[in-house]
C-alpha cells in the first residue's frame, strides 16, 4: 500500500483531475447544445479536419514538406480511424488532456516547491477559462500543451534522480510537442545548455545527461526531416513556414499580433501558396519550400536592420501583449464563445489576475539556488521570448499557460508568507511590483476585437446546418456593427434572394453598390429581380 504521503498526492492529483475535467466536460455539453461551430468549420475553420480526413483517405506518408504543424492532423486521424469522425469525442479526448495537465502541474509544484503551491497551481489552470475554451476546439493547443508540460516534468524528474531514461523521455516528448508547436524547437539546445552548466553533477554526468536528452529529440525529429527529404528532396526539419511567421511579425505594418499582408489570403488553405508565389515572383526564379522560408527570414530580418527603433517598439509592446489581461483572437473569439457556454461565462479568473503572481513567481525562481525551479524558470522565459520573437495570439501564449499557473502558485506563496512572516521590506517590494504588473496588464494597448468577423462566421456555420433564419440573423448581427463588413453584405443578399426575401435583398444588394459600385454579383441580382419584377 502506498505510505500516507502517497495516498495524500493521490487524493489531490484525483481531486484536480475530476474538478478540471467536470468542468470541461460541463462546457462541452453547453457548446454541443449551443454552439454552431461544434461540428461545423466554415472557411479555415476546418483545415485541421480536412488534413485528418485526406491522411486517413489517401495515406499517412503525404507527398510534400510539412507546410504547418504536423502532429495535431494525425492525432486525429488516428481518432477518426480508431474511433469515427466524431468531434465530441475529439473534444472529449482533449478534456482528458487538459484535465491530465492540471494534475502534471500539480505533481510538478508538489516536487519542486510544496503540495500547497502545485494545488494552487493545478487548480489555476483546472480554472481557468481560456483554457478550456481551447480545449472544447479543433485546434493543436490542447495537445501541445499536454506534451509541453509532461517533457518538462521528465526534464526535472530525470535531472534530479539524474535518470537517463527519464531524459530520454523528456527529449521525445518535447520533439512531439515541437510537431504540433514548431518555436519548442527553440527551447531544445536550451535544455541542453541547461544540463550542461548544471553544477551538481560530475561533468562527465552532464555530458551523458544532456546526450540522453538530445537522443531523445532525435528519435522524433530525424524521421520528420527524413519523411520531407523523402517526398520533396528538401531538407526540412519539421515545417517550412518559420520565415513567413518572422516576416509577419516584423514588416511596415507589424504591430505585435497577426496582420494582414496584401498578397496573403490569411486562410491555412492558400496562405502557403501566397506566401511562395509572392518570394518567387520577386526573386524571378522558382524556389523549394527551404528557400521560401529563408527568403521571409531573411526579409524580417532586414526590417530590423533598417528599423532598429521601430523593432525594439515593437518587441516592447510584443511583450506587453503576451501579459495583457486581453485573450487576442485569431480564428476564434473567446470573449464572443462565451456567449455559448456558462462556464466559460462564470468563472472569473483572467490573464491579469496572474500576470502579478506570475512575475512573482518567476523572479523567486529566479533568485533560487536551487536547480529545478531555475531550470522552470528559465524554460518559461525562453518559451515567452520564442512567442515575442514573432507575434502574439492569445492561443500561442496557452502551451506555457500551466508553467505560469504553476509560477502564480508559487507567486501567490511568496506573497502570503512574507505578509505572514511580517517582512516587510520584502512584502513591500511584492507589493509595488504585482501592482505596476497589474496596471500593464490591464491596460489597453490594442483595440478589443469587435465581433462582425465572429458573427459572420457564425452565420455561415448556420448556413452549413441549413438553419438559414438563424443565419441571416447572424449576418443582421454582424452587420449591425460593420454596416459596410462585404463579406456578411454578399453573404446575407445570396440568402435573402434564396429566402426570397426580395426587398431586403434588394436593399443589400444596394448597400454592396454603395461602397463597391464595380460589384458584378449586386448589378447581377438587382437586374435579375428588376426582370423578374420581384
Amino acid at each position: 500500500m502506498p505510505g500516507a504521503r502517497q495516498q495524500r498526492i493521490i487524493f489531490w492529483a484525483a481531486g484536480i483531475f475530476l474538478l478540471a475535467f467536470l468542468l470541461r466536460y460541463t462546457h462541452l455539453v453547453a457548446i454541443q447544445q449551443n454552439s454552431p461551430f461544434f461540428n461545423v468549420f466554415p472557411g479555415d475553420l476546418g483545415a485541421y479536419d480536412k488534413w485528418a480526413s485526406r491522411i486517413v483517405e489517401q495515406g499517412w506518408l503525404g507527398n510534400e514538406v510539412f507546410y504547418q504543424d504536423p502532429l495535431y492532423p494525425y492525432f486525429l486521424a488516428i481518432i477518426y480511424k480508431v474511433l469515427g469522425r466524431d468531434f465530441f469525442t475529439v473534444y472529449a479526448v482533449q478534456a482528458v488532456l487538459g484535465a491530465a495537465t492540471a494534475v502534471i502541474v500539480f505533481l510538478l509544484g508538489s516536487r519542486i516547491f510544496s503540495k500547497s503551491v502545485g494545488i494552487i497551481g493545478g487548480v489555476l489552470y483546472g480554472c481557468y477559462a481560456p483554457a478550456i475554451f481551447f480545449d472544447g476546439l479543433l485546434l493543436k493547443v490542447s495537445l501541445a500543451t499536454f506534451l509541453f508540460c509532461l517533457a518538462v516534468y521528465f526534464l526535472i524528474k530525470g535531472t534530479l534522480k539524474e535518470s537517463g531514461s527519464g531524459l530520454i523521455f523528456a527529449g521525445l516528448l518535447l520533439g512531439l510537442a515541437s510537431l504540433a508547436r514548431a518555436n519548442f524547437l527553440l527551447l531544445m539546445p536550451v535544455v541542453v545548455l541547461l544540463l550542461l552548466l548544471n553544477r551538481q553533477p560530475p561533468l562527465y554526468r552532464r555530458l551523458v545527461m544532456a546526450l540522453f536528452f538530445t537522443v531523445g529529440t532525435m528519435l522524433v525529429l530525424v524521421p520528420v526531416a527524413a519523411r520531407n527529404y523523402a517526398v520533396s528532396g528538401d531538407l526540412v526539419v519539421t515545417t517550412s513556414q518559420a520565415g513567413q511567421n518572422f516576416y509577419i511579425g516584423h514588416n511596415k505594418a507589424a504591430n505585435g499580433t497577426y496582420v494582414k499582408l496584401a498578397f496573403v489570403r490569411p486562410d491555412p488553405l492558400h496562405e502557403q501558396e501566397d506566401f511562395h508565389k509572392e518570394a518567387e515572383r520577386r526573386l524571378g526564379r522558382e524556389l523549394v519550400p527551404a528557400e521560401v522560408s529563408r527568403y521571409w527570414l531573411g526579409q524580417g530580418l532586414d526590417f530590423i536592420k533598417k528599423e532598429p527603433v521601430t523593432f525594439l517598439q515593437l518587441t516592447g509592446k510584443k511583450i506587453v501583449l503576451f501579459f495583457n489581461n486581453y485573450e487576442i483572437p485569431d480564428n476564434h473569439n473567446f470573449y464572443f464563445h462565451k456567449r455559448y457556454s456558462s462556464v466559460l461565462d462564470n468563472l472569473p479568473l483572467t490573464f491579469g489576475l496572474l500576470s502579478p503572481f506570475i512575475v512573482l513567481g518567476l523572479l523567486g525562481m529566479f533568485h533560487e539556488r536551487r536547480t529545478e525551479p531555475f531550470f522552470l524558470a528559465v524554460i518559461q522565459v525562453v518559451y515567452i521570448g520564442s512567442v515575442i520573437l514573432f507575434y502574439v495570439f492569445s492561443r500561442y501564449r496557452m502551451p506555457v499557460l500551466p508553467l505560469l499557473c504553476l509560477s502564480a502558485g508559487y507567486g501567490i506563496t511568496l506573497f502570503y508568507n512574507q505578509f505572514a512572516g511580517q517582512r516587510w521590506g520584502r512584502f513591500m517590494f511584492s507589493l509595488i511590483i504585482s501592482a505596476a504588473v497589474f496596471a500593464v496588464s490591464t491596460y489597453q494597448v490594442i483595440k478589443p476585437f469587435d465581433f462582425s468577423h465572429s458573427y459572420a462566421d457564425e452565420a455561415i456555420a448556420y448556413e452549413i446546418r441549413g438553419e438559414e433564419m438563424q443565419a441571416l440573423a447572424s449576418y443582421q448581427q454582424a452587420l449591425k456593427i460593420r454596416p459596410d463588413y462585404p463579406r456578411a453584405l454578399e453573404r446575407a443578399g445570396k440568402l435573402q434572394v434564396k429566402l426570397k426575401k426580395y426587398d431586403e435583398a434588394r436593399q443589400t444588394y444596394k448597400r454592396i453598390l454603395k461602397t463597391n459600385p464595380q460589384s458584378v454579383e449586386a448589378k447581377y441580382q438587382i437586374m435579375w429581380m428588376d426582370k423578374k419584377g420581384l
